[in-house]
């Protein structure tokens, strides 16, 4: 378990916490943030206000925390860390707990002192300098077997055997029925620029009629890999979270399969593929139904049995494919969605075609 320590005196505090305990707890730890945890409602429910008692009480659930968890990251921002924030580190050090820090403000107080205080600066095992930065360092954190991989990390490690159907069926059955509902819909056209985001070592730059081809991914294994089958293809190794150095209204066709389940922002990938396809063009995506997993509690963690054996462990959150349509709808106009079932259990996943929303006229 994690202690999430942060400031919790404004509204804007507050927020932030909430949907940073919501980003580490999608990478698969358990998160204890004392504004949602320690009781506070129930506390004043019974006590009225009786502060004392329920201040004496908070901070007694709040040390009991701090002595069970495994790690503490906290939130210091500002020309000096927040008081109680600074206390839960310095108990949290004195039990020999590792701590994490994350400060995304830039200034800082020379090189004498640097960004943080020298006592919180030489306790912490890393000061993070974006959520994003953090949610890598928090992935990689622990080492070993079952250890949670960063994304690319992981599908670098996968790739030789990610497409092998008789290791891995589910997997296998999932692409093959993508790809036909790809190939149907594709069925007798030809583009003159496609761009597949997330592009694995899948089929379809492979497999689409395009004069240019362009694959986007995060493992370089992959690449490699699918450099190999489309050599005439272009690639770009970068996080479809950010924006991409490639042209607005560039690509005819997009598409992007079996990836949003691993991000972190949805949204910033969604607008990303809506700034790049064509006035006139379509978008192709593919995600896991989402329903089954969130169903039977697989939230926050895929856990992958290789070849060899070995369980390998990366994000998986369904949570934001739950109201995928809403979320879609903001950047993209949604022309088709079935949900198709791929022969094992009740597993599906749901395929849409996408088109650009129209320009506002004046």
């Amino acid at each position: 378990m994690i202690y999430l320590a942060t400031a919790l005196f404004t509204a804007a505090e507050q927020t932030f916490g909430a949907a940073l305990a919501k980003e580490i707890e999608g990478i698969g730890h358990a998160v204890y943030w004392p504004w949602r945890d320690a009781g506070d409602a129930s506390l004043t429910a019974a006590w009225e206000d009786d502060w004392t008692r329920i201040n004496a009480e908070i901070a007694r659930r709040n040390l009991r925390a701090i002595e069970s968890c495994d790690s503490v990251v906290a939130v210091a921002e500002g020309a000096d860390v927040d008081a109680g924030v600074a206390m839960e580190l310095g108990y949290a050090h004195a039990l020999g707990k590792p701590l994490r820090l994350l400060r995304t403000d830039f200034r800082t107080q020379g090189p004498r002192v640097g960004p943080v205080n020298l006592m919180l600066a030489t306790a912490a095992a890393a000061i993070y300098p974006s959520v994003e930065a953090l949610l890598v360092g928090l992935g990689h954190a622990g080492g070993g077997a079952g250890a949670l991989l960063a994304v690319d990390d992981f599908y670098d490690r996968v790739a030789a055997e990610y497409s092998d159907g008789e290791r891995h069926p589910t997997t296998h059955a999932f692409k093959r029925a993508e790809e036909a509902v790809t190939a149907e819909l594709l069925a007798g056209r030809r583009f003159r620029a496609a761009l597949d985001i997330g592009c694995g070592d899948g089929n379809f730059l492979d497999g689409v009629a395009a004069d240019e081809k362009t694959g986007v991914d995060c493992a370089v294994e992959m690449i490699r890999r699918h450099r190999r089958r489309v050599p005439a293809a272009s690639f770009l190794l970068a996080d479809c979270q950010r924006p991409l150095p490639l042209a607005p209204a560039g690509f005819d066709v997009v598409h992007c399969s079996f990836v949003l389940d691993h991000l972190t922002d949805v949204d910033a990938c969604l607008r990303e593929i809506a700034r790049l396809v064509a006035p006139d063009g379509l978008v192709l995506l593919a995600v896991y139904s989402p329903g089954p997993f969130l169903a039977e509690g697989e939230e926050g963690v895929l856990r992958y049995r290789t070849a060899a054996g070995t369980i390998l462990s990366v994000r998986r959150s369904f949570r934001d494919l739950a109201d995928l349509g809403r979320r879609l709808a903001a950047v993209l106009r949604i022309e088709e969605q079935r949900t198709v079932r791929i022969g094992i259990g009740d597993l599906s996943f749901d395929s849409y075609l996408l088109k650009p929303l129209p320009k506002a006229s004046g």
